[in-house]
């Protein structure tokens, strides 16, 4: 039995739960995260105790404080390391961390990797969503969460899904209510899954108190409005909606975008199970399922990890409260589904290469992805596809997926500094690294 530890990537609600269910079966955990604190992108915490807290349920706030009670409840038993980021496994299966701090990357030889990275936030691109001022609605609840403070000026909250509901109400309650809310799908003339989302009454109750929020405070929630375009007017940006037949222009200072969560894109990494290191995913970055069953996702993939390490048999103890989530986010996926308008020739699909519909359009249509890639040029920046990935993969819906965000790994899975690699002294951890694809033509 090896007394080698588990390496749990991401201190967010899968990561803890993850860690703690493994601490608690005897297993020694090394727990990253990439921000100096533990919580990720839904438990963010303040920058400073002088802060302000944003406005979030009650129940988020008692699940960090029993999370964060068990890490330190469980004592040297789990190992945590903020600010280090995991960079992949190599050749010799070590996994190497860089420690940003101390900017040096280190060699770990883990049992196993339960990668707990959550989801990436989806932006369907339209003219001028590139520009000054445009952000993407999660990224402003982020700086929300630190800084306590909403952004400057008048706002446009903007997209699908649920989460335009939550940040608008939190910068109500920061004291700047957005101009409107703007959802591109049609919930009231989806009654059945209205009805089918009355299953998890704490998911519905929180809904209802955004939207008490905004109406208290005066701010319009229009569905079937979606944004076409984005133009600069001085400081300002004057956006393009199309609501049913009509168009209708907002001058704004800033506009915030969501248009759902991407599982699975954070690494490009996949599960293994049999390989001599077995990686398993946990949380958002798994299957999207929400906060609250996040934590069980963690422990899921937890019980899983101790099956296959022969320390136990994997536990279906959580799998009602999966099975629950599930069934609550299909619904929401069929409140809010309304597909995005086309984007026109001129609008910027790739950020990293610059490259546009309009230069999609100019390949050949049988072209392969990878065609798409080496002549295109499409998907070859810094993010390899990571976030034009899916976006190019929809424009041509005939092409090989090959190019999905989930589909691309690529060496390191995140970026390293030259300092840190410089002050890496192990041998035996530069050799060649082990993805889960081809990369010869990257």
């Amino acid at each position: 039995m090896s007394d080698a530890p588990v390496l749990v990537v991401g201190a967010g609600p899968a990561g803890l739960g993850a860690a703690l269910a493994l601490a608690q079966a005897g297993v020694p955990v090394v727990l990253t995260e990439q921000r100096d604190a533990i919580g990720g992108a839904i438990h963010r915490q303040p920058a400073s105790p002088q802060v302000p807290k944003v406005l979030r349920p009650a129940r988020h706030a008692r699940s960090f404080a029993m999370l964060a009670a068990g890490l330190a409840a469980a004592g040297g038993r789990i190992d945590l390391r903020t600010s280090t980021v995991f960079l992949g496994l190599d050749g010799a299966d070590n996994a190497l961390i860089d420690d940003r701090r101390r900017q040096r990357v280190e060699a770990l030889s883990p049992a196993g990797i339960i990668l707990a990275t959550g989801a990436v936030e989806k932006v369907h691109p339209f003219p001028g969503w590139e520009l000054p001022g445009v952000m993407t609605a999660g990224g402003a609840q982020v700086l929300l969460k630190e800084t306590g403070r909403a952004p400057d000026g008048p706002v446009l909250v903007a997209g699908s899904g649920p989460l335009l509901l939550a940040v608008a109400a939190q910068l109500a309650a920061a004291g700047n209510p957005p101009v409107a809310v703007l959802e591109r799908g049609r919930p009231w003339r989806r009654p059945t899954a209205l009805a089918a989302m009355l299953a998890s009454p704490a998911n519905v109750a929180e809904g209802v108190g955004y939207a008490a929020r905004l109406l208290r405070h005066g701010v319009p929630y229009v569905t079937g409005a979606a944004v076409t375009a984005v133009r600069t007017q001085g400081d300002d940006l004057d956006v393009m909606v199309r609501h049913g037949a009509a168009e209708r222009t907002y001058r704004v200072r800033h506009l915030l975008v969501h248009d759902g969560l991407r599982a699975g894109a954070s690494t490009g990494i996949t599960e293994t199970r049999d390989g001599p290191v077995p990686v398993l995913l946990a949380g958002d970055g798994r299957e999207i399922l929400g906060a609250d069953a996040a934590v069980a996702d963690g422990r899921r993939a937890a019980a899983e990890m101790l099956a296959l390490l022969g320390r136990g048999a994997a536990s279906a103890g959580d799998e009602q409260t999966l099975g629950a989530a599930r069934r609550f986010q299909a619904a929401l996926a069929r409140l809010c589904e309304a597909p995005p308008p086309s984007p026109p020739p001129e609008t910027l699909v790739c950020r990293c290469e610059g490259l546009r519909v309009a230069d999609l359009d100019h390949l050949r249509p049988d072209a392969s992805m990878r065609e798409l890639r080496l002549v295109g040029r499409f998907g070859m920046g810094p993010c390899q596809g990571r976030f034009c990935g899916a976006s190019v993969a929809a424009l041509r819906p005939d092409a090989d997926p090959s190019l999905k965000a989930s589909a691309v790994p690529r060496w390191p899975v995140r970026p390293v500094s030259l300092a840190s690699l410089a002050g890496f002294g192990d041998p035996a951890a530069r050799t060649n690294p082990r993805i889960h694809q081809d990369t010869e033509d990257r």
